[in-house]
């Protein structure tokens, strides 16, 4: 069944700044001695903004269902978010900020480039970060226990297969053309697709870079032109990618656009025009619609901020990463950054009883017993590296009214690591 998400988003993203206020400046009553604060650390602006309403919105609904179950260890929780600017030294300010003057517990939410420069800084100042977007390939042997770097979504060398499989499986695809721009995030989801292509047996018939920051691409239009493609991969984030498509159809190119997640925004559409990316496809890490844990998340979601959370916006991912980090502050019995980076692991399983919100998982650890708590974005099962796999995988659309819809869903759980 085709479903809409393009309104949803557009809603999204004006309705989001009432909840951002929260985040952002909490309420006099809750700053009181005492309280355990955790940080939100994404990029408010700058190429990742179109994603963060939502992202905040998660971080919102998750620590107000923790202080309704009565906080942490008996403390209420304090949300704090600060802008990374989508960028590796917004993240060292904001980090340095959340770490040294809040004292935050956690830092969740870094993109790709933010948190790769926070590598270092995360286990010199023993603060779990813990991203819930960052596809990097660079992080695939990078986190773990001990090391205080996690990810709560798929990374790009699954994500990459994914991409492969679905050209090559759904669209019979067997050539592109691939568009990358020169940043870590979209060079590694770039890269893992490419090879996956390649090995799958796809051909990529020419690789075309944009430098970040251009406002002309006319000689790297050129380029994909001279191959006469049947499709375009764009591995690019906005901004370059307005300014690539707009120029090609200014010069009368009507390509057939495959995107990765970077563009997946009403953003992206508005800026772009339709009649220019209609029928671009974004395949993005996707739920099990029926599962519990996604059914309890989807309707308090909704309750709270009156519309269904979004495939492909890290809303799930980052509602289970804070619950995630307030059961390992419960199980740990103390709320320092070793402790949760001790404990992250053990209460998402993949032993002990399954429980799908904070309330749950509490009151089995106050029973004595061992937990797993199943996200709503999947199982939260880390590997030694602090990694995580998703069951299923989502086609989006661009329709001719410019909304996002849902084409097919895919059972990727049996899909190749890489």
């Amino acid at each position: 069944m085709t479903r809409s998400f393009g309104t949803l988003s557009r809603r999204a993203l004006l309705g989001g700044a009432a909840a951002l206020g929260l985040a952002l400046s909490a309420p006099a009553a809750m700053a009181q001695e005492g309280e355990i604060k955790l940080g939100l650390l994404i990029g408010l602006t700058g190429d990742m903004g179109p994603w963060a309403p939502a992202l905040n919105n998660a971080a919102v609904l998750a620590v107000e269902e923790i202080n309704a179950a009565g906080g942490l260890l008996g403390r209420p929780v304090r949300l704090i978010a600060e802008d990374n600017n989508s960028t590796v030294a917004g993240a060292m300010r904001g980090a340095t900020k959340l770490v040294s003057v809040d004292g935050v517990s956690a830092i969740i939410g870094p993109e790709s480039d933010p948190i790769l420069g926070l590598r270092s800084y995360a286990k010199d100042n023993a603060v779990p970060v813990i991203s819930t977007s960052a596809g990097t390939e660079a992080l695939d042997k990078a986190g773990g226990t001990g090391t205080f770097i996690y990810r709560t979504n798929a990374s790009d060398s699954f994500l990459g297969v994914v991409h492969a499989k679905l050209l090559l499986d759904e669209m019979d695809q067997k050539e592109i053309v691939l568009v990358v721009e020169n940043l870590e995030g979209t060079m590694s989801g770039a890269n893992t697709f490419k090879a996956a292509y390649e090995r799958l047996g796809g051909t990529i018939v020419k690789e075309v870079v944009l430098a970040p920051g251009q406002s002309s691409y006319q000689a790297e239009v050129r380029a994909v032109a001279d191959t006469d493609p049947s499709m375009v991969f764009l591995a690019v984030g906005q901004t370059a990618g307005v300014n690539f498509v707009k120029q090609a159809y200014q010069r009368g190119y009507d390509w057939k656009y495959w995107v990765t997640a970077e563009l997946q925004s009403p953003d992206f559409v508005n800026a772009a025009g339709v009649d220019i990316v209609k029928g671009a496809i974004n395949p993005v890490s996707s739920q099990v619609e029926d599962s519990p844990s996604w059914g309890r998340f989807s309707d308090a979601y909704e309750a709270r901020f009156g519309e269904k959370p979004e495939p492909g916006f890290y809303q799930a991912e980052t509602y289970d990463a804070f619950i995630a980090v307030a059961l390992a502050i419960e199980a740990a019995g103390d709320a320092s950054g070793a402790s949760v980076d001790a404990y992250l692991t053990q209460v998402s399983g993949p032993e002990g009883t399954k429980v799908i919100s904070f309330e749950e998982g509490r009151a089995a650890l106050q029973a004595g017993e061992d937990i797993d708590f199943e996200g709503a974005s999947g199982s939260l099962d880390f590997d030694e590296f602090g990694n995580v796999t998703i069951p299923a995988t989502r086609m989006l659309q661009i329709a001719e009214d410019g909304s996002w819809q849902t084409i097919k869903v895919i059972d990727s759980s049996n899909f190749p690591a890489n």
